[in-house]
């Protein structure tokens, strides 16, 4: 479902610190291309984590049809994290790539600036669904992924590797498989108990992760499902195969990778850290739940 709005006012979201640190020279272009299409913008520069949420849940923001993102994944969940404990869910959200990663813009086939910019200007807006997050009666959301197991330790690596660039997760996921220890798996997938041991879990709303990783080749982002992967224990050498393979989506073919979609899942160990949206944020024991076409978003989905 496609929805065509009057074209009146963004407000842009910029993370100073994303990717390059380019965010407000980005930001100064784009605004010149949107005058030439009669849409005028404001700016709004966050000076630490959380200031993004902050500004969305405290500010008035009637006047604007719309909040647009210049950052990476990080910056887009916090952008949704406001949105969504704001209940200011009718406003849509637009993305501009401006991360390592952005993983969640590879899923709208925003690669650059310019096709943001394209899509922004078509002003067509879709809805996506994300996911509720219990953690002992604390809400938060997600509308990318979470992470338990090496999937939250290859994030925690890649924070401290960031001179490397978007190269960073690659190697990062490389380090942390010559490392390899396997954790003790306690989930509940929909009505599926999973015990045993276990090297990596993760809950998509998004067909990629990392950089240009397909982890989840059936994903969709208004599906009205969460896609869920988990690696049982194997070796090395069996795990950098099958890492070869995640960059195609041919690794849901390995009989060591179980995928799943369903509308609910429960991770149940006790102090795991956890991979949301690209951050290193949360612990469990969590409950997710999937809200159907929850939020709008800029993009032309179909």
């Amino acid at each position: 479902m496609q929805i065509l709005i009057n074209r009146k006012k963004i407000i842009f979201l910029v993370n100073p610190l994303a990717g390059n640190g380019s965010g407000k020279k980005s930001y100064d272009e784009i605004k010149t291309q949107l005058t030439k299409h009669a849409i005028n913008s404001d700016i709004y520069i966050s000076k630490k984590s959380g200031d993004i949420k902050s500004f969305i849940c405290s500010e008035d923001l009637e006047k604007y049809d719309g909040v647009c993102t210049i950052g990476g994944d990080g910056t887009i969940h916090e952008a949704i994290e406001g949105l969504m404990h704001s209940k200011k869910t009718t406003l849509p959200l637009a993305v501009f790539p401006g991360g390592s990663g952005n993983s969640f813009c590879n899923d709208l086939s925003i690669t650059d600036m310019d096709s943001a910019l394209k899509t922004l200007i078509n002003f067509k807006i879709s809805p996506i669904d994300v996911m509720e997050i219990n953690n002992n009666n604390k809400i938060s959301y997600s509308a990318n992924i979470i992470g338990w197991g090496i999937a939250s330790k290859v994030n925690l690596l890649a924070e401290k590797l960031r001179f490397l660039g978007s190269i960073r997760y690659s190697i990062a996921s490389i380090l942390c498989i010559l490392r390899l220890k396997s954790k003790t798996m306690d989930f509940l997938i929909g009505d599926k108990k999973i015990n045993g041991q276990g090297l990596l879990f993760l809950a998509l709303n998004t067909m990629h992760t990392g950089k240009g990783m397909k982890m989840a080749p059936k994903a969709s982002l208004n599906d009205g499902l969460i896609d869920i992967i988990y690696f049982k224990k194997a070796s090395k050498l069996r795990i950098f195969k099958i890492f070869t393979q995640v960059f195609s989506g041919r690794h849901i073919n390995d009989p060591l990778v179980e995928y799943h979609q369903t509308e609910k899942f429960e991770i149940n160990t006790i102090n795991d850290q956890l991979n949301i949206d690209g951050e290193n944020i949360g612990q469990t024991p969590i409950k997710v739940s999937i809200l159907p076409s929850k939020l709008y978003i800029f993009a032309d989905i179909r």
